[in-house]
């Protein structure tokens, strides 16, 4: 690999990664990265010590344009300069995860989708761990997938959660098994239309064959239209007659059912599982109330899922910041089960307008806090106080896993 020159755009986890990796490789790598941060400081630190070199603050071009091969980190606006100039000029563009698959001798799952992808993957390698494989987890769960590559023989397993993100370029990436969990609007801030979005994640079935598998779910017509484009076997999950699994579960035990696990192990092994952090997580039952942190949920349909779920009065909390979403998807099950909407953060006046005349009670919060404490007072016994923001949380958090942890933290105080 001496004669090919990489170029890494971003210096993120998925770019530090792809650096590092390529150095294990003895190829010659360059990162621009156009942020300048302590965090990305100590990483060009590491990878300055390594013989890569590093670029921070600027994309210049004299610095970037002699590469042969470029890898875009996840998070790199498609508007940046040095994308731009590869696109312009033709050249190869690959997502990390292309990268990976490229040195990666055993099957690959591959989990995207909407909503339920990390969920889907997590308990996925959670079963295939209990079942005996030996299996690794990575990919946009937080692990990049170059970090674990070097780990990897023909025998093992590799269980990857892709965006839609990382899928837009990919050139040869090929999952044994590739799970779309659903597909609605969402990143419409990043993408101009729902079919751009779509054809972003359907890419993770361009590269199957027919002794590959798609697992779906047909119900959902934008999955259904593209079925017969699809050129590995379908398995759709709406076609398991399992009452007792919900949709994501579902998901995984069609994916072990094409591995040869057995059934009843695996709903077995399904059933002693838990939610996951900041998705539909129980934070506590006060007074008969039930506080339930559904942070995750940062689209309507997110929300949709959770209050299908939910069997008791719901007062929900919602609001950040609008990824251009439509609200109204949500307005049948908020007429139906939602007694109060206490709204927060940047788009709270464009949830009322548009779910405010679905719901009784309609309440403005200034922060977290005020949120929680207005929906306590609100909340009598068998009630359900939902945290299920439908947006995004870089308004007031730094993520959603920071709007999660601070809201279980407040609920914990009431106690």
């Amino acid at each position: 690999m001496k004669e090919v020159f990489f170029c890494v755009i971003g210096l993120g986890k998925s770019g530090f990664s792809a650096a590092k990796f390529l150095k294990t490789k003895k190829a010659r790598v360059k990162v621009t990265e156009l942020r300048d941060t302590p965090v990305l400081r100590k990483r060009a630190k590491i990878l300055t010590s390594l013989g890569v070199e590093v670029e921070l603050g600027a994309h210049t071009p004299n610095f970037y344009r002699d590469a042969s091969i470029y890898i875009i980190s996840p998070g790199v606006p498609k508007d940046n300069p040095v994308v731009q100039y590869v696109r312009k000029e033709n050249l190869p563009l690959i997502s990390e995860i292309e990268l990976g698959w490229m040195f990666t001798p055993c099957k690959i799952i591959a989990i995207t989708g909407t909503n339920g992808k990390t969920s889907v993957s997590t308990f996925s390698y959670r079963v295939l761990k209990k079942a005996g494989f030996r299996v690794f987890l990575a990919g946009n769960i937080g692990i990049p997938f170059t970090e674990i590559v070097s780990k990897l023989n023909s025998e093992d397993m590799v269980v990857l959660e892709v965006s839609s993100f990382q899928l837009e370029d990919i050139m040869y990436f090929h999952p044994f098994i590739a799970v779309v969990t659903n597909i609605s609007c969402d990143h419409l801030d990043r993408y101009p239309s729902l079919n751009e979005y779509l054809r972003a994640k359907l890419n993770i079935f361009k590269n199957q064959t027919r002794d590959d598998f798609a697992v779906l779910d047909s119900r959902q017509k934008e999955i259904k239209n593209c079925i017969s484009k699809i050129p590995s076997t379908v398995i759709d999950v709406s076609k398991l007659d399992i009452n007792d699994l919900n949709l994501n579960k579902k998901f995984v035990l069609a994916i072990t059912q094409i591995l040869g696990i057995d059934k009843e192990f695996t709903i077995r092994e399904l059933n002693k599982l838990r939610n996951l952090k900041h998705r539909m997580e129980l934070v506590a039952e006060i007074n008969e109330i039930k506080f339930i942190n559904d942070s995750k949920a940062t689209n309507p349909h997110a929300t949709l899922w959770a209050l299908e779920n939910i069997n008791s009065e719901i007062i929900l909390i919602a609001g950040g910041r609008d990824k251009n979403m439509d609200f109204g998807i949500v307005k049948e099950k908020i007429a139906e089960k939602v007694k109060a909407l206490i709204l927060i953060g940047e788009s709270k006046e464009k949830i009322s307008t548009e779910l405010g005349g679905f719901v009784e009670v309609v309440k403005y919060a200034d922060d977290l806090k005020q949120a929680v404490d207005i929906s306590y007072k609100l909340a009598k016994s068998g009630d359900c106080i939902l945290l299920s923001p439908m947006c995004a949380s870089f308004d007031m958090f730094r993520n959603y896993e920071h709007r999660g942890e601070e809201f279980k933290k407040i609920v914990r105080q009431l106690k």
